[in-house]
C-alpha cells in the first residue's frame, strides 16, 4: 500500500496531463527514447533522465540502442538516493521500460525479504495491470543486484513471473 502512494508507473501522455501541483514532492526517473525531446517536470523534487530505447539489442543502423548496466545502476543509485520519497517513472507508453526498472527498484527495496521478486512483481502489476517488461532491462537488473551464484536463480524467479503475463 505505501508503494501505491509512493511510486506512480505512467506513460509519456499521462505525464504531460499532471499539473504542476500534481509533480510537485515527486522525483522524476524519465526513461526515453535517445532521439525524444527532452521533457520539463516543474515543480518535482529531483529528476534522473536515462535515454534507451525499448529494445533488447543495439540496432545502430536504425538509431535505437539498448539499456547498459550503467543505465540500471544510476536508476538504483537515484532510488536509493531519495529514499523512501515519492517517485514517478515513466515512458513512452509506461509499459515496457518503465514497469522493468520499477520491478528492479522494489526488489532492491525487497530483497532481504523471502519471495522478493513475486512480491516486487505484484506491486508492478497493481501499480500498472498492463505491463510487458523489457527483459533486457531485467537481465541488466539481475546483473546489478544478484551475486554471480545467484543470478541464474534470480533470472529464473523473473522468468516465471514472465510466465504469467503471456502464458502459451
Amino acid at each position: 500500500d505505501s508503494f501505491k502512494r509512493k511510486l506512480k508507473i505512467v506513460g509519456i501522455e499521462e505525464v504531460r496531463r499532471l499539473s504542476q501541483a500534481e509533480l510537485a514532492g515527486w522525483n522524476i526517473l524519465s526513461i526515453r527514447d535517445r532521439m525524444s525531446e527532452p521533457l520539463s517536470f516543474p515543480g518535482a523534487r529531483s529528476r534522473k533522465s536515462l535515454h534507451f530505447d525499448d529494445v533488447e539489442a543495439d540496432y545502430p543502423e536504425d538509431g535505437q540502442f539498448a539499456a547498459r548496466l550503467e543505465d540500471l545502476q544510476a536508476a538504483l543509485a537515484f532510488s536509493r538516493g531519495i529514499e523512501d520519497e515519492p517517485l514517478l517513472i515513466h515512458c513512452t507508453m509506461g509499459m515496457s521500460r518503465s514497469t522493468a526498472i520499477a520491478w528492479i527498484i522494489i526488489y532492491d527495496k525487497l530483497r532481504a525479504e523471502p519471495d522478493a521478486v513475486r512480491r516486487s512483481f505484484e506491486i508492478v502489476r497493481k501499480l500498472r495491470p498492463m505491463l510487458t517488461p523489457n527483459r533486457h532491462v531485467l537481465r541488466l537488473g539481475v546483473k546489478a543486484l544478484a551475486p554471480k551464484g545467484g543470478r541464474k536463480r534470480m533470472m529464473r524467479e523473473f522468468h516465471e513471473c514472465l510466465v504469467e503475463l503471456n502464458p502459451r
